[in-house]
């Protein structure tokens, strides 16, 4: 699991800023909480999607968000989940090859995770394959055996363990802080206006 938190303490500032409407100090940093935290989910998925072979639909549903309020300004973006099949993956051939005539199966099946490393091949004694399952779910498998049963699935990282990369995590937490201050003035600048 990771969680992203973003929280305001002080906010004196805010509301010297705001003057006679310092009152409203509580719901200006409520409010661009809950926009930079916006933002984290969609950067999770974004700078996710962008390093590893996986959708960023994929990334954000793992992720669930808890909101700021006045009373309470601290808002909380979590992502949880298990290893990704890796079928999920960057798999070639993509799908399974039958035994019969020149369609042989590959002698190696490969499977990429991050972009920057490419597809390596899955190399290991017995090989993996590719099979679809009764469920429809397609799947990379290995024998656990050397009889043909029992085999089990292959998997990559969790969502939360490719978020954890530093380079993500870098820029979703630069990202939330510029977020968090242009977000916070440009409240302050609309309340302002309205009197």
């Amino acid at each position: 699991m990771i969680v992203q938190k973003i929280e305001v303490t002080g906010i004196e500032d805010v509301e010297k800023r705001l003057g006679n409407l310092k009152s409203k100090a509580p719901l200006v940093v409520a409010r661009a909480i809950n926009r930079a935290t916006t933002n984290v989910k969609k950067n999770m998925a974004k700078e996710t999607s962008g390093k590893y072979f996986v959708s960023s639909g994929d990334v954000k549903k793992t992720i669930t968000v808890t909101k700021a309020t006045k009373s309470s300004l601290k808002a909380a973006v979590i992502s949880n989940g298990t290893g990704i099949a890796l079928s999920k993956f960057k798999v070639s051939p993509g799908t399974p090859v039958r035994y019969r005539g020149k369609n042989r199966s590959p002698k190696v099946y490969k499977a990429g995770v991050e972009k920057a490393g490419g597809v390596k091949p899955l190399d290991g004694d017995p090989k993996s394959f590719i099979a679809i399952m009764k469920s429809g779910h397609k799947g990379v498998f290995t024998r656990t055996s050397g009889r043909s049963l029992p085999i089990k699935q292959l998997y990559g990282p969790s969502v939360p363990q490719m978020i954890k990369n530093e380079k993500i995590m870098k820029a979703i937490n630069d990202d939330a802080n510029e977020t968090l201050q242009k977000r916070i003035d440009a409240e302050i600048a609309n309340l302002l206006r309205k009197g």
